[in-house]
């Protein structure tokens, strides 16, 4: 086949299939570029979607993160967090009734870590958990505006655990569980 025999078959084509062709490619194209717009918006969407529900989870406390301020001391930093509750807009109040490194949970705790797979994805060796973690009791009582949180308020329990910076010396809550409320506080 030569090109004198294409022009001939097409020359044999009536004008109306390629007007409907070339019809057909331009909607194809508004299609595509409709489709294209369509996916931007949704993507936009989900993004703000995503963006409120991650505000609306912090102004409602369920993203509670510790205002602390490090230091020499893990009772000092421990304070510093619970009394840093009464910057938090929902909060109304906040005593601190006692504070003290529990010994006996440190040693638990820093026994349960050691050798662990999460001990190792965090970079703690077991020398470091031997010098460098400690875990503090805390009782406080906080009053909270239940227009604001969900949080429970009242009489409040709470082991905190902290590492140490090797070369700042300073502690940083690390983490923070309550214990069982029939749980008694540990021994001084």
């Amino acid at each position: 086949m030569n090109a004198g025999h294409i022009l001939d078959a097409l020359e044999m084509i009536d004008d109306q299939y390629i007007l409907e062709a070339r019809d057909r490619n331009s909607l194809t194209s508004v299609k595509k570029s409709r489709s294209m717009r369509r996916a931007l918006i949704l993507a936009a969407v989900i993004t703000a979607l995503l963006s409120l529900c991650g505000f609306a989870a912090y102004k409602f406390g369920w993203f509670d993160p510790w205002l602390q301020e490090p230091s020499a001391s893990p009772t000092e930093t421990v304070q510093s967090a619970i009394e840093s509750q009464i910057h938090k807009d929902y909060t109304i109040g906040v005593r601190v009734r006692k504070i003290r490194i529990d010994e006996n949970e440190t040693a638990r705790v820093a026994a349960m870590y050691t050798g662990s797979e999460l001990a190792a994805e965090r970079g703690w060796t077991d020398e470091y958990l031997a010098g460098h973690f400690v875990v503090v009791w805390a009782e406080y009582d906080v009053e909270y505006d239940h227009t604001k949180t969900f949080l429970d308020d009242g009489y409040t329990q709470q082991y905190f655990y902290l590492t140490q910076d090797v070369e700042t010396g300073q502690w940083t809550i690390i983490d923070n569980t309550s214990p069982n409320t029939g749980a008694a506080a540990p021994d001084a």
